[in-house]
């Protein structure tokens, strides 16, 4: 009995210990203690959820725009007056801190890790990963360390996604310059971070996202831009009073303008009609249809819901097995109680073998 006690006892401690790792690695994503020798100790340390404390935080006024949940900042002292800044922003969803990414970087994106997308600058480095946006700044620290740092809080944060917004994938290939490909999740942060296409400037619907990215061909150079809506009616709607109230724009500069299904492309540069065409040409769309409903929907047999039907049959079958291998034992426990009999009826000292009875008669 005390083993077992012990036992349970052991396995609730075992369960109770890694309950507190998992929290530990997902509540908080700053490195643990001593993990790295380079980080000395904590010089500041700051986090809150409240929006209106963003106005002294830099960049603050994006994390607002796309979607702004919490933030968090760590600074460690490196010695020799350097030291490491570690800044988390959790966001609304990835599409945010995707937008966060591409709005604050001062290179080329590249595949994580760290992150599922990550940029390098001289100041430190940057990636998204899920929700969270990460910024890590070295003040004379290595290069190194940053990386190392950087994969630490990536792990911490759970698994990698690797896929950019849907929209971004929409991006023709032909002139395409990756290096200035800016997402926005909603018409806010692209009022406050850019507004404008090639020197047109946009007119806004109340909920699009937007992707935009610079091109050449043929030494003529423009601005894409790629106008998602939640329904093709909407992109319709808002395709129909571009063509009707062209954008004013600079001189020498053409736009050009397609629909496909929900996303409105819109091209603005020194492109020719036959340059534009083959840049917004690859621009399709195609809706996936699955039929669920048909797949789901319950079958019936003789007027009674399959499922229904399934579940007393099932049952019907179990009764019936039961009350056989009910039968079988009691069957198997009368042969053994004969059996049993039959074997000390026939033993010669059995009390009816020795045993006489005596009457007396007068």
């Amino acid at each position: 009995m005390k083993f077992i006690v012990l036992v349970f006892c052991g396995v609730l401690i075992a369960f109770s210990t890694a309950t507190a790792q998992v929290e530990l690695v997902t509540g908080n994503c700053f490195p643990a203690e001593l993990e790295f020798q380079e980080l000395q100790k904590i010089t500041s340390e700051e986090s809150f959820a409240n929006p209106e404390r963003l106005s002294k935080v830099e960049d603050g006024r994006l994390f607002s725009d796309v979607g702004f949940e919490k933030y968090a900042k760590r600074v460690y002292s490196t010695g020799d007056s350097a030291s490491l800044s570690i800044e988390v922003v959790t966001l609304l969803d990835s599409r945010a801190a995707y937008s966060t990414l591409t709005l604050l970087r001062e290179s080329n994106l590249h595949d994580g890790p760290p992150g599922d997308f990550f940029v390098k600058s001289p100041a430190g480095l940057q990636f998204s990963q899920g929700r969270v946006w990460v910024r890590i700044k070295g003040n004379g620290a290595s290069e190194d360390l940053v990386r190392r740092v950087a994969i630490s809080v990536s792990n911490r944060l759970g698994p990698r996604q690797s896929k950019p917004p849907a929209l971004v994938a929409h991006m023709p290939k032909l002139g395409y310059d990756s290096s200035t490909l800016r997402y926005y999740p909603g018409t806010k942060a692209f009022e406050d971070y850019s507004g404008i296409v090639g020197g047109a400037t946009l007119r806004l619907s109340s909920d699009m996202e937007i992707a935009q990215a610079r091109y050449s061909n043929d030494n003529r150079t423009g601005t894409l831009s790629l106008l998602s809506f939640p329904t093709a009616e909407v992109a319709e709607e808002y395709f129909s009073g571009l063509t009707g109230h062209e954008p004013s724009q600079k001189a020498g500069n053409k736009t050009y303008l397609k629909r496909a299904g929900p996303i409105v492309a819109l091209l603005v540069g020194s492109f020719d009609p036959g340059t534009a065409d083959k840049i917004l040409s690859p621009i399709q769309f195609s809706y996936s249809i699955r039929w669920v409903y048909e797949k789901n929907r319950p079958k019936t047999i003789w007027g009674i819901p399959g499922s229904i039907l399934s579940t007393v049959v099932k049952s019907l079958f179990f009764v019936l097995l039961l009350g056989g291998l009910s039968i079988i034992v009691g069957i198997g426990i009368a042969l053994f109680r004969f059996m049993v009999r039959k074997r000390s009826v026939s033993s010669p000292d059995h009390p009816d073998k020795n045993e006489m009875t005596r009457l007396e008669m007068r």
